[in-house]
């Protein structure tokens, strides 16, 4: 395996289905990876082993052999021995494709992805996407795309995959929530506006609620959501309700932004055996000082874990909904020389008062699931009913 000694660690953001790493180190000049004699020996006799089995193989196996296929399928055994399923080797075909697919803007199928429990799951579709007129929904399984299966492939790459021109097709295999049967859907990919930020006022007895739903936390969601809550104010909203649901994140930066919009002092801290702790916190002026409700459920993760776990531990706002994902690592993505990448957790995150809630997830204050079989928003309804017993 090629030594990451001399790699250059650079961050790889893929937003079109709302799939992104948040945060990063970089590693060149005096920064780079050092590592120990005793680290160094081990690598190489790893290294040496690996070899000595391919040789074997290709001098006494009674097949042919492709030593290359060889190579990436230890490399992928390696890595699956960590129990981390946002470590993975990405092949040059897959760093490439990741690569083109991030940049320009984004066709598709218009749904959000996260990987769970080994399965890539659908976490939320928009209006007038193909997702949504082919009746996909949360919780839904992606099993193949074109017919090559998406179990045991990173999710940038499966993600990749589904993404393409505006106009081609693609085939989704997909396992219906609830259901064990499989069924295959073929899409046309399609331009798809995503909001940043939606926002409206509602009715809490006697008070004005300044509802904002934020998507994704891509470049300025700080900025919009400011915005909004400027907007609601004007209108004369009492409290502000930020919906974090089926929002899996993005950008550390952002999740900053957007707790420091209630909230100034600490939001976030980074750690890992080689990272040092660095602390994020936010010095700006907050946008309101209203009582704030953020609403949650299984799909909010990563950034909207950041701000929920930050208001949470600060007693900024109350949290209502269900228990979040449960994503507090950071990932980095390291080029390998040969067009392949290593994407890795480099640390884990911890909320204000220190908390790791990787596995975990952040537990509402308010549990009040949503009825996905019911027209009526349970979770929002009870946040409602929250603020009218004030």
């Amino acid at each position: 395996m090629r030594s990451l000694k001399t790699a250059l660690v650079v961050i790889l953001i893929s937003l079109g289905f709302l799939v992104g790493y948040f945060a990063g180190w970089r590693v060149n000049g005096d920064n780079v990876v050092r590592l120990t004699p005793d680290e160094l020996s081990a690598a190489a006799r790893a290294g040496q082993l690996q070899q000595r089995i391919i040789e074997e193989l290709q001098g006494r196996y009674y097949n042919e052999v492709d030593p290359e296929t060889l190579s990436e399928k230890g490399v992928d055994g390696t890595l699956k021995s960590l129990d981390d399923s946002y470590t993975a080797y990405l092949s040059p075909t897959e760093a490439k494709l990741i690569e083109e697919q991030s940049k320009g803007e984004y066709s598709g199928i218009g749904a959000g992805l996260q990987k769970q429990d080994g399965a890539l799951v659908i976490t939320a579709v928009f209006e007038g996407s193909p997702a949504k007129a082919a009746g996909l929904g949360p919780g839904d399984a992606i099993v193949a795309v074109d017919g090559k299966t998406t179990k045991g492939e990173a999710t940038d790459a499966s993600v990749a995959r589904i993404k393409g021109e505006t106009g081609t097709e693609v085939t989704l295999t997909v396992r219906k929530k609830g259901e064990t049967g499989e069924r295959d859907v073929t899409l046309v990919r399609k331009t798809i506006p995503i909001p940043m930020t939606e926002s409206r006022m509602l009715k809490a007895g006697g008070d004005d609620v300044g509802y904002v739903q934020l998507y994704v936390f891509d470049g300025g969601a700080g900025d919009a959501v400011r915005r909004e809550i400027d907007k609601l104010e004007k209108k004369g909203a009492d409290w502000i309700v930020l919906d974090l649901r089926y929002n899996p994140g993005g950008f550390i930066s952002d999740a900053v932004d957007v707790a420091g919009d209630f909230q100034r002092g600490e939001v976030v801290s980074t750690k890992g055996l080689h990272s040092p702790l660095e602390v994020y916190q936010s010095n700006a002026t907050p946008a309101t000082d209203l009582p704030a409700i953020v609403l949650v459920n299984r799909y909010s993760a990563s950034a909207s874990e950041i701000v929920t776990g930050a208001l949470k531990d600060l007693d900024r706002a109350t949290v209502i909904g269900e228990k979040t994902f449960g994503k507090g690592v950071v990932q980095s993505i390291v080029p390998l020389g040969n067009g392949a990448s290593l994407k890795l957790t480099t640390a884990n995150y911890y909320t204000p008062d220190g908390t790791n809630i990787d596995k975990k997830g952040i537990r509402p204050d308010v549990v009040a699931p949503d009825d996905s079989k019911t027209k009526k928003d349970e979770t929002l309804a009870r946040a409602l009913a929250f603020i009218a017993a004030r």
